[in-house]
């Protein structure tokens, strides 16, 4: 995975395979504050050009 944040936002990519078919994915930090952050995932078979979102979570830190 090689990548980077800039202004905040993290954008990371990678190569593997899914269903035996090699695709690029992407993963995405955004949103990021003391309490809360936004990951998502998305692959594309087509070298970047589409990407089909497949994952996307929130997360929010509980007060004690």
């Amino acid at each position: 995975m090689v990548g980077r944040f800039v202004d905040g936002v993290g954008r990371f990519y990678a190569d593997d395979q899914h269903e035996g078919r090699p695709v690029r994915c992407r993963f995405i930090w955004s949103d990021i504050s003391a309490t809360t952050a936004r990951w998502e995932q998305a692959f594309s078979v087509d070298g970047e050009q589409t990407w089909e979102t497949n994952w996307i979570m929130t997360s929010t830190r509980v007060s004690d």
